[in-house]
């Protein structure tokens, strides 16, 4: 199972709809987004798209609250299992403890994180803004038997081209 990860879309829904669609060109049939959604033709995109999707709500995301029976849209700490796997999703680090799921998911602080101590993996996808880094950046997480595959891809502002990086974590 492949899950695309987002955060921190904030105003930039060009950028957003690119990573979205690279998610999903790279085989994602789920989409997480850790919050700081902030337009809402992101979900309507989302919609569209048909996939599957759950997006918390961000510090930025008030003005949602009004639609937030319309979309898959959840208050943090968010938990759900998919695949076989347990998901806490939040978009402040401060849910982060405890660890007690599989996968945790968060946003808010636009750094990357892809950490596992051999028991919970933490995703931090950083943002697809570009607002800090001056990079555009998404998860693509592949949930296998046996392993954790986290595929982190990144574009520089007004280039086309994505890169990645890859780690592997044995389970």
């Amino acid at each position: 199972m492949k899950i695309g990860i987002i955060s921190d879309t904030h105003k930039k829904l060009g950028r957003a709809k690119k990573a979205v669609d690279l998610l999903i060109d790279k085989g994602a049939e789920f989409i997480i987004h850790a919050g700081d959604i902030v337009r809402e033709e992101l979900l309507e995109y989302l919609e569209e798209k048909k996939i599957k999707y759950v997006a918390a709500l961000g510090n930025n995301d008030f003005h949602l609250y009004r639609v937030v029976d319309k979309y898959n849209l959840t208050t943090e700490p968010y938990y759900f299992k998919f695949t076989n796997k347990t998901f806490k999703l939040m978009h402040y680090p401060k849910y982060i403890f405890p660890l007690d799921t599989d996968i945790i998911i968060y946003g808010h602080t636009h750094d990357i994180d892809i950490s596992f101590n051999g028991k919970n993996l933490i995703l931090n996808p950083g943002e697809v803004c570009a607002r800090d880094s001056g990079f555009s950046s998404c998860i693509l997480l592949n949930i296998k038997k046996n392993y954790y595959k986290v595929t982190l891809f990144y574009r520089k502002i007004k280039e086309k081209e994505w890169k990645s990086k890859v780690k592997e974590f044995l389970l």
